[in-house]
């Protein structure tokens, strides 16, 4: 099971601009569907590159996807994530993307066999090194109902294999993105 999960990260570029809430985000952060009745404003994060790309994915760091590599997620009835336009700010100029809003969160990390750090309470991890998920939590939770969440102990996004696959297969390729074995993911793995 530990090699069906991929970890989602932003590619090694300084073209592809970090994204920032143009708005308040507190309704996204509490691990539940949001009501949406107009795209939520997003903005380029300082510092904006020079000679910057959008590109099919950015991070905020909730995913924030191009319309093509969210109809490929769409197609999926991905169980848990809720695809919310999202309008972003370039110059003078609005792009249409989507937030990829993973509000299942499933707490299934495996304490014993993971590597990383908490604070002084052991509320919050401070760093996760290595991720080695509990199979015996996912294996009580159906397939479908696991093909793409957000772990609950650390802000990471896991993709099933069969996803990954489907967003990969897209012509051109997506660009912007990384799927990161779960296996070879460790916090460093964005610098790598």
């Amino acid at each position: 099971m530990q090699d069906d999960y991929f970890v989602l990260i932003r590619a090694r570029s300084q073209q592809h601009p970090l994204l920032a809430w143009d708005q308040s985000a507190s309704a996204f952060r509490k691990g539940k569907p949001v009501q949406v009745v107009a795209p939520v404003k997003l903005k380029l994060s300082e510092p904006v590159p020079p000679k910057l790309v959008m590109a099919d994915y950015h991070s905020l760091p909730s995913p924030v996807v191009s319309g093509r590599v969210k109809d490929a997620l769409a197609r999926e009835r991905l169980h848990g994530v809720q695809l919310v336009p999202a309008d972003v700010q370039v110059g003078e100029s609005v792009l249409r993307y989507w937030l990829v809003h993973m509000w299942r969160r499933l707490a299934c990390m495996d304490r014993g066999n993971s590597v990383f750090e908490e604070d002084a309470d052991g509320h919050f991890l401070l760093s996760l090194d290595k991720l080695v998920l509990d199979e015996a939590v996912l294996g009580e939770v159906p397939l479908e109902e696991r093909l793409a969440f957000r772990l609950a102990e650390s802000v990471v996004h896991l993709f099933h294999r069969t996803v990954v696959v489907k967003v990969l297969s897209l012509s051109p390729p997506p660009e912007g993105l990384r799927f990161i074995l779960l296996a070879e993911w460790g916090d460093s793995s964005g610098f790598r």
